[in-house]
């Protein structure tokens, strides 16, 4: 009886949120950033599942770009930053949607991080461009701290 008693306790808790979640839940999950368009230029967004797999390796899935109309027929790049425990900043090659203003944007499927130095945290960094050339705007995701350092 007290075992049944406890089980249901321990399953209302659970359901209401009462009982707080482990560190890989609260560090791992999805991250985004996005820029929104305007009538002359159009904007972005980048989007991953973040997995810290250990102190020194993370594994970005699903590493997503896509350009948002309206289209103005210029490339919308994203890449994954790292800060490291020391707090130097590493970074990957930037990624580029430039299919236009589709709906699914470009998938560059996994990324994978693995390094000497332990990792802190990590997000990523979105930029879109001016028909002039030049950047127009950016934006950053939240940061995911890594919960092994």
């Amino acid at each position: 009886m007290k075992t049944r008693i406890l089980g249901a306790v321990l399953g209302i808790a659970t359901l209401s949120g009462l009982l707080v979640p482990s560190p890989a839940q609260a560090a791992d999950g999805v991250s985004s950033a996005r820029l929104n368009g305007s009538a002359n230029y159009g904007g972005g967004s980048v989007r991953a599942n973040v997995d810290f797999v250990n102190r020194k390796k993370v594994i970005f899935r699903n590493f997503t770009v896509r350009d948002l109309c309206p289209g103005d027929n210029r490339p919308v790049r994203a890449r994954v930053v790292w800060i490291h425990t020391d707090g130097t900043t590493g970074y990957s090659a930037w990624r580029k949607d430039t299919n236009g203003c589709g709906d699914h944007g470009t998938n560059f499927g996994t990324i994978i991080r693995t390094g000497t130095k332990p990792i802190r945290k990590v997000y990523l960094h979105l930029q879109i461009y001016a028909r002039s050339g030049g950047v127009r705007g950016f934006a950053f995701s939240a940061n995911r701290d890594n919960q092994y350092t």
